[in-house]
């Protein structure tokens, strides 16, 4: 059996990859970066900001994330906003990842017993203060595991992209069975799909063993 096939296939497979693994960095750092700073508005006693961020939350959690890649790569257009297929997805998942989070983090701080942020005004401290210096550094061992174990799922979730054209490993890999369907008659999808399984187990499988590890070791 030729193997003529594995090398091109290969080289054009690893620019998905490349594509796949600066989408999950982007849509991780981003997400995380807003959702904590959300989350930890949201327990501000200040009903218009928490009907604002409530909103924000529910909204984005409660829609199907396929959902707004469409309505960001295909319908903003129609307004006059233009943007590339890897941007859509970097904003749509970091959409949907940044409102978990911020439920993540605020359901953190909301377990820190009210009485700390009590002693903390007591002690002359502001918000921000008491936030940075005494329920933060709690509510963080916390927050980890579920965090952690949301980070893994939203780099599952970045396959999405493949659906309004990002070229990332699994629409590299779906491209590379047509065309060696067209050139050989054998699609070889077996092995392409065997790949990318294995490069997907290899990203997430030590991301959700260490969410395990600190779920166990973090337990307040």
């Amino acid at each position: 059996m030729s193997t003529d096939w594995v090398g091109p296939v290969a080289t054009y497979m690893l620019g998905g990859l490349r594509t796949t693994i600066a989408l999950c960095l982007i849509t991780v750092v981003a997400s995380t970066l807003v959702g904590i700073v959300l989350g930890t508005l949201s327990v501000i006693r200040s009903l218009p900001l928490e009907l604002a961020l409530r909103a924000y939350i529910e909204f984005w959690r409660g829609l199907p994330t396929v959902v707004s890649l469409f309505f960001i790569f295909f319908a903003l257009p129609t307004i006059h906003v233009y943007v590339n297929a890897f941007i859509a997805a970097a904003v749509g998942l970091t959409l949907w990842a940044s409102a978990n989070i911020a439920e993540i983090v605020r359901g953190a701080i909301k377990s820190i017993p009210r009485d700390q942020f009590t002693a903390g005004a007591a002690l002359g401290l502001g918000w921000l203060s008491v936030m940075r210096l005494i329920i933060l550094p709690q509510a963080l061992r916390r927050m980890i595991p579920p965090l952690v174990g949301m980070l893994a799922n939203l780099i599952q979730t970045t396959t999405l992209a493949a659906v309004i054209g990002v070229l990332d490993v699994l629409e590299a890999g779906k491209q590379s069975v047509e065309r060696l369907t067209l050139q050989t008659g054998n699609p070889h999808a077996i092995e392409v799909y065997a790949a990318i399984l294995v490069v997907f187990f290899a990203i997430c499988f030590p991301i959700s063993q260490y969410a395990n590890s600190l779920e166990k070791r973090l337990v307040v």
